[in-house]
């Protein structure tokens, strides 16, 4: 098999001299050139085989367009490194159909590990990025209700569940009705709500109110 035609993209000269090191060591990869960005690759010999090594982590979502073009050419295979961080761009990619992705502390060998599966038309994607792809984005605990309101709202919305009047509450709380008003709107306001109906469903279905 004819040695991969290899274009390594990449802005910070260390990372590149070291992924030229990484080619030259290998008889199955022939560099072809380099550069800082993917906007300055030409379309690719379709008679040969070619890989296209390039470091996203600059330019993460704004590089989608390029890629999009490179993987539609006959013969053109793409391997990239990204941010770890970035799960939005890791999971754009592999809905790609991008079948290399390595993250920006990937050591040597699994550069050269990920090149000859990419190579050998197999898929590579380091620890890590399998982590990325498995597991579930996290998703944030939503604040119960007695958290996002204070003692004296709570104690208000209990008077609301059992169904007593603003002038009622007002006197249950030895405060003026105004500072009850204020204290409906502003839990209204905390909980997104827009009703005092609302406002009672949601106190009992959150069991912050026991019936």
């Amino acid at each position: 098999m004819p040695a991969t035609r290899t274009f390594l993209v990449n802005n910070n000269y260390v990372s590149l001299m070291g992924w030229k090191q990484i080619i030259s060591d290998s008889n199955h990869f022939h560099l072809i050139g380099t550069s800082e960005s993917l906007k300055e690759i030409a379309p690719m010999d379709g008679a040969s085989n070619h890989l296209i090594l390039a470091d996203l982590s600059k330019d993460g979502h704004k590089s989608l367009p390029q890629i999009a073009q490179l993987i539609l050419q006959p013969n053109v295979d793409v391997l990239l490194v990204v941010e770890l961080t970035d799960h939005t761009l890791i999971q754009e990619l592999k809905e790609m159909g991008i079948r290399g992705i390595l993250t920006t502390h990937c050591d040597a060998q699994e550069i050269k590990t990920a090149l000859e599966s990419i190579r050998l038309g197999k898929r590579f994607y380091c620890g890590d990025i399998l982590d990325v792809l498995i597991k579930p984005p996290t998703q944030e605990k939503s604040p119960k209700a007695d958290e996002i309101l204070s003692n004296r709202e709570i104690e208000v919305l209990e008077c609301v569940v059992k169904g007593l009047t603003t002038n009622q509450i007002a006197e249950e709380l030895h405060v003026s009705t105004h500072t009850i008003n204020s204290h409906r709107k502003n839990m209204l306001k905390k909980l997104n709500l827009t009703s005092p109906v609302e406002l009672i469903v949601y106190a009992v279905k959150s069991g912050i109110i026991d019936l």
